[in-house]
């Protein structure tokens, strides 16, 4: 039987939701919360050993101390295999999983399976480490493709605690790192190239054995001109938007932006603004709207002459933005900005 942990966040370990996302790190002994649906696809093939969970902002807010208490209980308790997530569509929750298996592979050589939607950000760094002992399982976007991912999961589990050797990403399902192995085939390179060489003139489909990411190339603007005064725009994806969400922005999700008026304003008043995101506790900004869009800190730099504030900011709530959206959606915002002759740009941080 093969022995296991399971680490997940304070929503899947039955904590609460975003009040609870600054708990730290905490251990039950066996399955609770999603722990207990992994057990249950492990059958008697495999063991919950002990239950890890940590708050989403506790872990990035305190990350050091967050993964040395992880690796710590982890390595009491031996297991033969780590199995971190799954965190779908969360990126706070997805580069958790990720920066915990990579810690555990590289510190404890145990093998690590996780697992969440392929435009989490945290796949980006799951690629970066190459950890031989790390694999990334896709899911669906939400929790609703709980049970396939916790069934996946296990499965992969057992395989890995076993020990037995797994082949390359294409055939067994996994996300790929870039890893490259030597394999000794029966047939000579020339051949299989000319072979994927026609497939691809004739039209037919082909897999190719070097597989190439291409990554977009993002030049950098020119510096502004210190001779004359510039003209700002703010952009943010933090969700601020005038009080009742009079666009019905949702709070993930979302496929399109918006502009509002700030001509007029000194500040922001609380009651008046709010925060529609369901990436973060937004009772902090809606008591503050300046964490969000820091209106009261640019009037005062615009009163020393130093720029121009453009008389609207854009927002759009980026929670659980899809790459593919949300690169229209900037493509769509630099077309206003390039139209309104605007000549900086404040990307404020969520």
């Amino acid at each position: 039987m093969v022995t296991v942990v399971h680490v997940i966040n304070q929503f899947f370990a039955g904590l609460g939701g975003e009040d609870k996302a600054g708990v730290p790190v905490g251990t039950a002994e066996g399955a609770t919360g999603a722990a207990r649906g992994l057990q249950a696809q492990l059958g008697d093939k495999g063991k919950v050993v002990a239950t890890i969970y940590f708050g989403d902002n506790y872990f990035h807010e305190h990350p050091e101390e967050a993964k040395a208490a992880i690796l710590k209980e982890i390595g009491s308790r031996k297991p033969q295999v780590v199995v971190a997530g799954p965190a779908f569509n969360s990126g706070r929750y997805g580069v958790g999983c990720v920066e915990v298996c990579h810690g555990v592979a590289e510190s404890l050589g145990i093998p690590c399976v996780t697992a969440m939607h392929e435009e989490n950000p945290a796949v980006d760094a799951y690629r970066g480490y190459h950890d031989l002992n790390v694999y990334l399982l896709p899911t669906r976007e939400t929790a609703a493709g709980m049970n396939e991912a916790l069934m996946a999961m296990a499965g992969f589990a057992c395989r890995l605690g076993s020990g037995e050797e797994l082949g390359p990403a294409r055939e067994e399902g996994y996300i790929p790192r870039g890893i490259r192995r030597l394999e000794r085939t029966d047939r000579p390179g020339v051949e299989r190239a000319v072979e994927m060489l026609l497939k691809r003139l004739r039209n037919e489909p082909f897999v190719t054995e070097v597989p190439v990411q291409i990554w977009d190339r993002a030049v950098p603007a020119p510096p502004l001109s210190p001779e004359r005064q510039a003209t700002i725009a703010v952009i943010t994806t933090s969700g601020v938007v005038p009080w009742g969400n009079p666009d019905r922005f949702k709070t993930y999700r979302n496929t399109f932006w918006q502009k509002y008026n700030i001509s007029e304003l000194k500040v922001l008043e609380p009651g008046k603004w709010e925060a529609v995101h369901g990436g973060y506790n937004v009772a902090f900004m809606n008591q503050n709207p300046h964490y969000g869009l820091p209106l009261d800190a640019l009037r005062a730099s615009e009163s020393d002459g130093r720029f121009r504030l453009y008389h609207s900011y854009y927002v759009v709530p980026g929670n659980q933005g899809s790459p593919s959206v949300m690169k229209r959606i900037g493509q769509e915002i630099a077309a206003d900005l390039k139209k309104e002759q605007i000549d900086g740009v404040l990307l404020v941080a969520t």
